[in-house]
């Protein structure tokens, strides 16, 4: 059962992987970054705002960088490493029978 989840817990994280960093190969560095126009309620990629030393959205309001935060899919990628290093450490030391 523990082979079983581990099959399945690398296959979660290569989808995790794939999905970070796909979104890099596509997207690129810059467009990582956002700006957040509080009047709108939108977040806007760097490329798409207008402006010099004052940032506005297409509408016209002022707008201030996004701080970037810890995704679900980090979370994820940490929790599936996590559980195959036990997992692997359990089979290897025959705590739980393969």
């Amino acid at each position: 059962m523990l082979i079983g989840a581990t099959v399945l817990c690398s296959l979660v994280l290569l989808v995790l992987l794939a999905d970070r960093v796909g979104s890099t190969v596509w997207q690129g560095e810059s467009a990582r970054a956002f700006y957040r126009c509080e009047a709108c309620d939108l977040r806007y990629p760097r490329r798409e705002v207008s402006g010099g030393f004052q940032v506005v959205c297409p509408a016209g309001h002022q707008v201030v960088a996004e701080r970037s935060r810890a995704s679900a899919g980090s979370v994820g990628i940490v929790a599936c490493l996590g559980f195959l290093a036990v997992a692997v450490v359990l089979m290897l030391t025959g705590i739980v029978p393969n």
